[in-house]
C-alpha cells in the first residue's frame, strides 16, 4: 500500500511529541546519513536520460520479425534472443542462465532466467522458446528459417527448461540461431489467421523497449521497460525519425536535431563531424561490400569472364580509394570472411594485371554495366574504382548509379526479377560471425539470399561439413575451402570491409557501447553496466568503480548502518515515553 501525504509530510502524532534531546540526536544522525546517503551511488543512482534521437533512412513496418526489413537493431530493442553477442562479437547467455550440450551435441538444454515478462506482463517460459522455433520452421523467413536447419525438434520440459534435438552436431549454434532469432510471445502469435504476418498492434516483445508510436513515414517513439530483467535502460525513451538522405542526417546532428547517425560515417562527414562536440565510437564492421554478378544471363554465366574481372581489380588500390573518402577499410583478400574473423584463412584474391588484359581481349566481352548505390559515397566510389580498373584492364565499362530501392529490385531482392550484370552489394555480416551463414548467400538449395543465381554440388557439400564440423579445427579448414572455391568460381569479388565510424553527441548521451563487427547501435548501449560487464572477456572493474556504478560500497555501508542507529533514537524515544511512570 502507497503512504499518503499526511503519513509522508505530516507525521505520525506520538512522534511530533518526542523530547528535545531525541529530536536534537536523531535529527543529526539523519542529515549525516542523509548526507553520506547521497554521496553513495549505491543508494542513488543516475537518472536516466530523458531521451535520445537515433535517424533511421526508412520506415521499415510494424518492427516484428516478420515485417521488418533493414530494421534488426531496432527489432532487437523490442525482442530478445537466448544468447546475445558482447562486445568482443562473440555469443553470452542472455534469456538463457544456461546452455549445455551433451556428449554427441546434438541435445542441447536450455534452462531460462527466472525473471522475464513479456511487456503484456505475462512471464516468459520455455513454451514460448519451443513454439519460437516451430513457428519460424512452418513460416519461412529468410534470415531466421535458414538457421534452423539442423534443429529436429524443440520441447518445453517444464516451464523454465527447454531441450532442442538437432539433426546433427553444430558448432555454430550458440550464434545462430540462438544469438539472433528473436523469441516470440506464443500467446500472441500462435492463433494467427492464414496470410497475416504479425499480430495487430505495435509489437509485444520482452526487450529493454517498447515501440509505444509508430507515425507511418515519419517516426518511431520507443520507451524504456523499466522491469526489463537485466536492469532499468539508461535512457528513458529514443525517438527514431525517418531521414532518407544522408547528407541530411549527417545535418541533423550538426543542427542538434538527432544525436547519434546509426551507420558509419565517410570520409567527409568526418571532417564535417570534427568539433569538439561531437564524438565517435571506431572498431570493425564486418559487413562487406562486394561487386555481385549475374550467372543467370551471359557475359556473366561464363566463369571464364567473370575471373577475368576478377584479375582486373587491385582490391589495394580500390581500399585506397575507399580510403581517400575517409572511411577506413580493410581490403577482403581473404573473401567473404573478414580477416578478423575467427574463420577467415589465408589471402585468396589476387590482382593480375596482364592475366586480365589477356582474358578480356580473347573474350570481346559487350559494355560491362556496374550497377552502384547512388545514396552510399563509399559504395558508390567502390562502383566507380571497379570501372576505372576494368577500363585501364582494356574493357568497355559504365557506372550505372541506382536508389538503393531500384537497386534491390534489380538484383532480384523479395522475389523480384533479377535485372542486372553485375552491382555493387554488401556482403553479411553474419558470416564472419558463423561460417555456416556462407550456405544461406550462395547454396543451391534453400538460399533465400542467393541473388547471384550461383550453384555448385561441391560448395553444398563443404557448406554441410561447415555446419556439421565438432572441431574447430576441422571447421576453420572446411570454411578456408569455401571460401577458395569461392573465389575460383566467382560469383561475386569481395573488395573491402568498413571500418565502423559512429558519431554522437556525448553531452546528451554518453553510454554506447561498441559491439566488434555491427557497431553502437546495440541493446547493451542502453542497459546498465552490470548487463555490460557479462560480457566475455570483460576485464573485472577495481571496487570503486564497481561502487560508481551502482553497487552500495563502503560509504553506502556506513549510511545504512547511520540510517538504522537513527531509526533506533527513534524507537528507544518512543518506548520511553509509553512506559509508565513508576517502571
Amino acid at each position: 500500500m502507497q503512504a499518503g501525504p499526511d503519513r509522508l509530510y505530516g507525521g505520525d502524532v506520538a512522534l511530533t511529541r518526542r523530547s528535545s534531546t531525541s529530536r536534537r540526536v536523531s535529527a543529526v544522525v539523519l542529515a549525516l546519513a542523509a548526507a553520506l546517503a547521497v554521496s553513495a551511488p549505491g543508494l542513488q543512482a543516475a537518472a536516466p536520460t530523458p531521451e535520445v534521437r537515433i535517424p533511421f533512412p526508412e520506415d521499415d513496418g510494424s518492427l516484428t520479425p516478420y515485417t521488418f526489413q533493414i530494421g534488426y537493431p531496432l527489432v532487437t530493442l523490442v525482442y530478445d534472443t537466448l544468447m546475445w553477442r558482447g562486445t568482443d562479437g562473440t555469443p553470452q547467455p542472455w534469456l538463457a542462465r544456461s546452455v549445455r550440450r551433451d556428449q554427441a551435441g546434438k541435445r542441447v538444454t536450455i534452462r531460462l532466467r527466472g525473471n522475464v515478462r513479456w511487456h503484456d506482463g505475462k512471464p516468459l517460459t520455455a513454451r514460448d522458446v519451443a513454439f519460437t522455433f516451430g513457428y519460424f520452421a512452418k513460416h519461412f523467413h529468410p534470415r531466421f528459417t535458414p538457421q534452423l536447419e539442423a534443429v529436429k525438434r524443440a520441447r518445453a520440459l517444464d516451464a523454465k527448461t527447454v531441450q532442442i534435438t538437432l539433426r546433427h552436431a553444430s558448432p555454430g549454434f550458440d550464434d545462430q540461431p540462438l544469438s539472433d532469432l528473436p523469441i516470440l510471445p506464443a500467446h500472441l502469435w500462435k492463433d494467427l489467421p492464414a496470410g497475416r504476418l504479425a499480430p495487430k498492434g505495435l509489437p509485444v516483445g520482452s526487450g529493454p523497449y517498447r515501440l509505444v508510436r509508430h507515425r507511418r513515414g515519419k517516426s518511431y517513439r520507443f520507451r524504456a521497460n523499466r522491469g526489463y530483467f537485466r536492469g532499468r535502460p539508461r535512457v528513458e525513451t529514443i525517438d527514431v525519425p525517418f531521414i532518407s538522405d544522408f547528407d541530411a542526417t549527417v545535418r541533423a546532428l550538426e543542427d542538434r536535431r538527432v544525436d547519434m547517425i546509426p551507420v558509419t560515417l565517410p570520409g567527409s562527414a568526418q571532417e564535417r563531424l570534427s568539433e569538439s562536440v561531437f564524438d565517435t565510437k571506431v572498431g570493425s564492421g564486418y559487413t562487406g561490400t562486394t561487386l555481385m554478378f549475374n550467372l543467370r544471363r551471359p557475359p556473366f554465366n561464363r566463369r571464364a569472364a567473370r575471373r577475368a574481372v576478377a584479375s582486373a581489380l587491385d582490391l589495394k588500390r580500390i581500399t585506397r580509394a575507399a580510403n581517400l573518402r575517409g572511411t577506413a577499410a580493410v581490403a577482403a583478400d581473404r573473401g567473404y570472411l573478414h580477416p578478423r574473423s575467427a574463420w577467415a584463412g589465408s589471402p585468396v584474391q589476387r590482382f593480375e594485371r596482364r592475366r586480365a588484359r589477356s582474358a578480356l581481349a580473347a573474350l570481346d566481352l559487350p559494355q560491362i554495366r556496374v550497377m552502384a548505390p547512388n545514396n552510399d559515397p563509399v559504395g558508390l566510389e567502390a562502383g566507380r574504382q571497379v570501372v576505372l580498373a576494368l577500363e585501364r584492364a582494356g574493357a568497355n565499362a559504365i557506372l550505372e548509379k541506382l536508389p538503393s530501392d531500384r537497386l534491390a529490385a534489380a538484383v532480384g531482392q523479395d522475389g523480384a526479377s533479377p535485372k542486372f550484370e553485375a552491382a555493387i552489394w554488401p556482403s553479411p555480416a553474419l558470416a564472419s560471425f558463423d561460417p555456416d551463414f556462407l550456405r544461406v548467400v550462395f547454396g543451391s538449395r534453400g538460399a533465400p539470399i542467393n541473388y547471384s543465381g550461383y550453384r555448385s554440388a561441391r560448395f553444398d557439400r563443404l557448406a554441410a561439413r561447415v555446419a556439421a564440423a565438432r572441431s574447430p579445427r576441422v571447421r576453420r579448414r572446411d570454411a578456408k575451402s569455401e571460401s577458395r572455391l569461392l573465389q575460383r568460381d566467382t560469383p561475386a569479388v569481395p573488395l573491402f570491409f568498413r571500418q565502423g565510424t559512429f558519431a554522437y553527441r556525448p553531452q546528451i548521451y554518453d553510454g554506447w557501447l561498441y559491439v566488434k563487427g555491427t557497431g553502437i547501435l546495440d541493446k547493451q548501449s542502453f542497459l546498465p553496466s552490470a548487463a555490460k560487464d557479462s560480457a566475455p572477456g570483460a576485464a573485472p572493474r577495481p571496487a570503486a568503480s564497481r561502487e560508481a556504478e551502482g553497487g552500495i560500497g563502503v560509504l553506502g555501508i556506513i549510511a545504512l548502518g547511520l540510517l538504522g542507529i537513527a531509526l533506533a533514537v527513534v524507537a528507544f524515544g518512543l518506548a520511553a515515553r509509553r512506559r509508565p511512570a513508576n517502571d
